[in-house]
């Protein structure tokens, strides 16, 4: 008989404060990739968002466990 497992999803949030990419104007950027790699050496799908502003980035990305 086959367990039904639950989904797993590991969560980052992030800021970074970059010197050499400016946004001028506030930047919001919605991504996804199916081919993310994980730390466990398999690739997963992730997706995110960030808000860019200056030299500032803020986000979270949401990838798919195993």
């Amino acid at each position: 008989m086959l367990k039904k497992t639950k989904k797993i999803y590991l969560k980052d949030f992030f800021i970074y404060k970059k010197k050499h990419h400016w946004f001028i104007i506030p930047t919001i950027v919605f991504y996804y990739d199916k081919n993310t790699f994980l730390e466990t050496g398999v690739y997963t799908p992730a997706w995110g968002i960030t808000i860019r502003w200056f030299t500032i980035m803020i986000g979270f990305q949401i990838q798919e466990g195993y």
